[in-house]
């Protein structure tokens, strides 16, 4: 009896040093031609939802082009409820750093649906004159629309979606009580985590130095929030990491000894020190690493931030894979297999429908 019993206690401990592996689905830049692309968005959800997920992340732009409302931003947290698991989500530019005002917006779709009069080119014309675009006369107040993203997604610290979760918001643990858009979650080992790091250089503009001072600040919180999250990960003996951010931090070309891939902006632009802080605290929590990404609209998976040491070692940096989504007009998503149990943990399978 005592042999049986030591036997199923084994057994029991052993089951239980298995991970099990799961899965999550990422997506971005999403239904973007109004309104045909929405039925296609909706069955694309209607897949993500049969194939049972633990959560999804989407890295922003939920639009093309918008007036970014309050009653807009309330519709897109409508279709975040179509998602009958948790949604996790982290803005792109669209939603706000891109915000035009509404009559110059109006008579872009306009001038792009072929219906434009001759007063919408004249419009847009003069927006574009040189006085009026260094005064930014067609941008809607974008940190205004900022605030709205924050009331409407981020003002609990939970998930979106029907069935929500519990996250940990960088408002709550930190000093930047603004920043409720960032935040982590850990599932099996395995921590998760959001950075606000929006396209059109993170709102950074040198002839406005109200958004300036704001993109400076948020610049610094978003470093001090990657690096918060390896450290955490570290703290937790996470397995892995996941990051998920919008804007791609890497454009076509040969890298440098910085990365193997040409970094965005090179080393004077917006993105340098946050794929500095990624590169570095990723190197140094040495486990496998993945970086979820959109805003360039093409499926991509690879390793940027490798930087080849010859035949006889690996490449530095090696243990950090980028996940680029699909984006409009491609409505599609693709699923990502967790498995701490194997050495890579992370695999990658396309999911969408025609």
């Amino acid at each position: 009896m005592r042999r049986s019993l030591t036997f199923i206690l084994l057994f029991v401990f052993s089951a239980a040093a298995i991970a099990k592996p799961f899965s999550f689905v990422a997506l971005g830049d999403t239904a973007y031609n109004l309104p045909d692309d929405l039925p296609r968005y909706e069955k694309l959800i209607d897949a993500i939802n049969k194939d049972k997920p633990e959560f999804t992340i989407h890295v922003g732009d939920t639009w093309g082009a918008l007036p970014c409302t309050q009653e807009n931003h309330e519709w897109i947290k409508g279709w975040f409820n179509k998602y009958d698991h948790p949604v996790v989500y982290t803005p792109g530019d669209n939603e706000w750093t891109d915000c035009r005002k509404p009559e110059i917006l109006e008579a872009y779709l306009r001038i792009v649906g072929k219906t434009a009069t001759q007063a919408d080119y004249q419009m847009i014309g003069k927006a574009r004159q040189f006085d009026n675009g260094l005064a930014g006369t067609s941008f809607a107040d974008t940190l205004q629309s900022l605030d709205t993203i924050r009331n409407t997604f981020f003002g609990e610290p939970i998930s979106l979606g029907a069935k929500t979760m519990p996250v940990v918001r960088q408002s709550d643990v930190s000093d930047y009580d603004e920043m409720k858009e960032n935040v982590r979650w850990m599932k099996d080992e395995v921590m998760f985590g959001t950075a606000h790091v929006p396209g059109s250089g993170m709102n950074f503009t040198i002839n406005d130095p109200v958004r300036a001072n704001d993109a400076m600040k948020r610049h610094k919180a978003v470093v001090e929030w990657i690096k918060d999250l390896f450290l955490q990960a570290e703290k937790e003996e996470a397995k892995a990491v996941v990051l998920a951010i919008h804007a791609s931090l890497f454009i076509a070309g040969e890298g440098s000894e910085f990365s193997g891939a040409k970094l965005r902006g090179n080393e004077e632009g917006a993105y340098y020190w946050i794929a500095l802080a990624i590169r570095d605290f990723a190197n140094q929590f040495g486990k496998p690493v993945l970086l979820i990404n959109g805003d360039f609209h093409e499926f991509i998976i690879d390793r940027p931030f490798a930087v080849s040491q010859g035949e006889a070692e690996p490449p530095l940096y090696g243990n950090i894979t980028r996940l680029q989504v699909y984006g409009a007009p491609e409505l599609r998503s693709v699923k990502v297999t967790v498995d701490t149990d194997t050495p890579w943990v992370f695999s990658f399978s396309p999911l969408w429908v025609e």
